[in-house]
């Protein structure tokens, strides 16, 4: 077994800006304690960091994020990154599969396709921008599932919830029973609740802090995509959700 390296200065720096964000300002004193490093370290760090502009050094020794993380962040989105990060994973999972791949996000209170990719002769009506409602899709059931208590119950009293096939749930009550169960078990299943005749299975996409962001589907025809099927897909789903997040995130 292989000892860690120690951190460098730029690590060091790098674990400094988060803490500072985190708690709006805060001394060198409380940083040096939280980071477990000697305070002479810390105060050279902050030096070269306000020198810089990523830091500004207030009254009595507090310290808040300066404006130059504002220009780093100019022109940056999280879903073009996302989205950028995911391609090739998509790609390689649907190729796998052999199923149709979404990546999608929430955009107000209806899902949109941020990423398709379709694998063998089977054609699924969906497209990359293309918005659908929530309550009736895998990536959909995700998403809500993991909303805050609040928002989720406003949702749900928000209805009416149109069929769409004989199996869509329009129900409020059994709608929030089957999120409660996808955020138990975390997966969501489409089984011809959007289409008659087709099936999916979605997992959350997750960021640094566990928050869910987006989610990841593979979807099939019932012929392709029968239920046995289901439980050897979803570790694949799993392992690609994991695998967007790490790369976007850096996380092990």
């Amino acid at each position: 077994m292989t000892d860690q390296p120690a951190p460098g200065l730029l690590d060091k720096a790098l674990s400094l800006l988060p803490l500072v964000a985190r708690a709006g300002t805060c001394s060198l004193t409380q940083v040096a304690g939280e980071l477990a490093l000697p305070l002479s370290t810390i105060h050279r760090l902050a030096q070269d960091l306000t020198r810089h502009g990523y830091l500004i050094r207030l009254g009595r020794g507090r310290y808040r994020l300066g404006p130059a993380l504002l220009s780093l962040s100019a022109g940056l989105r999280l879903e073009d990154m996302l989205i950028d990060v995911a391609r090739p994973l998509v790609q390689d999972l649907a190729r796998d599969c052999r199923a149709c791949v979404h990546l999608g996000s929430f955009d107000g209170e209806m899902v949109t396709y941020l990423l398709k990719r379709g694998f063998g002769r089977e054609k699924i009506f969906s497209a990359e921008g293309m918005q659908l409602e929530a309550y009736c899709s895998g990536i959909g059931k995700v998403l809500l599932a993991h909303l805050p208590a609040t928002d989720r119950a406003r949702y749900l009293a928000g209805g009416p919830f149109v069929a769409l096939t004989p199996r869509t749930i329009t129900d409020p009550a059994r709608l929030g029973a089957e999120l409660d169960r996808v955020q138990a078990q975390g997966w969501a299943l489409d089984d011809e609740e959007i289409l008659t005749g087709l099936r999916c299975a979605a997992v959350p996409v997750r960021d640094r802090a566990g928050t869910v962001i987006a989610a990841l589907s593979a979807s099939a025809s019932l012929t392709a995509l029968p239920m046995e099927r289901v439980a050897d897909l979803l570790p694949r789903l799993h392992r690609t959700a994991d695998a967007i997040r790490r790369q976007l995130f850096g996380t092990p």
